[in-house]
């Protein structure tokens, strides 16, 4: 059986055509972990796993002035973030190709991922391929299906609902902790953010208005919930409200594989 959810053409779908050039700006509470634990300096190298179209990669580069590089197995959205990068002046290695059978010529100190292993139906070998590539840090990002917005995805968009396996926090800590991974951070992030009920359907993709309509009120509740998270400086993490999970993990040199290949865990 394969075991992906998703497939190159809604990606090519999905990043072909964004307006440049395009940065990705991390919530308060996402950037608040990264910047509080990861170092700033231009001697690291950066890796995003399904890079397209290059948003994080900007970020990564602006904020903390890593050697940022990409690898992006849908060669339109890899062209995009190409220009993307082109665009920013950001000196980039954008790997086109699939992150599975490309063989790397390198290790990178930070190896990100957002949106990415939650499309597979074992996530065990991809978070492994992950963290080998990894020298020093491991970021991962994956939406929370189990609250709120799962329910509204299963509700309202079951076709984008079905291209997720959900994952909860302590199944996202032990998958990185079995690949050699030493936990500095895993919980839920992004406290209180609906996503928007108009999107990614095939009724509010066509009727444009009916989607704003709908989408407005949301991005106002939204952008109201995050300015009273940043006043008050917290931010629920809750499986229920949440919007994410981030793991963030250090390279644990004292690691000896754990994982026995082709035994199943409770993650399969």
């Amino acid at each position: 059986m394969d075991n992906i959810l998703t497939t190159k053409d809604k990606w090519e779908d999905v990043w072909g055509n964004v307006r440049l050039p395009y940065v990705t700006t991390p919530n308060y509470d996402i950037k608040k972990q990264l910047e509080s634990r990861l170092p700033k300096t231009n001697q690291h190298s950066f890796i995003e796993i399904g890079c397209a179209p290059g948003g994080y990669m900007a970020w990564f580069n602006r904020t903390f002035g890593y050697k940022v590089s990409g690898i992006e197995y849908a060669e339109k959205a890899a062209a995009m973030t190409i220009k993307n990068m082109e665009v920013q002046g950001i000196d980039a290695d954008v790997l086109v190709g699939d992150f599975f059978a490309h063989d790397f010529s390198q290790k990178y100190d930070v190896v990100f991922s957002a949106g990415f292993i939650e499309h597979f139906r074992n996530m065990n070998p991809v978070v492994e391929r992950i963290c080998n590539l990894s020298k020093r840090f491991v970021v991962t990002i994956v939406p929370n299906i189990y609250g709120i917005n799962g329910a509204i995805s299963k509700t309202i968009r079951p076709g984008v609902y079905a291209e997720h396996n959900p994952i909860d926090v302590p199944t996202l800590e032990l998958i990185h902790r079995n690949c050699g991974m030493k936990t500095l951070f895993c919980n839920y992030v992004g406290g209180l953010q609906c996503v928007l009920p108009g999107a990614q359907t095939a009724f509010f993709n066509k009727h444009k208005y009916c989607a704003r309509a709908v989408n407005t009120p949301v991005h106002v509740l939204n952008r109201l919930s995050l300015e009273i998270g940043k006043l008050l400086c917290c931010t629920p993490r809750l499986r229920l409200l949440s919007t994410s999970l981030m793991y963030l993990g250090r390279k644990d040199t004292s690691y000896s594989n754990s994982i026995v290949p082709g035994k199943k865990t409770d993650f399969e």
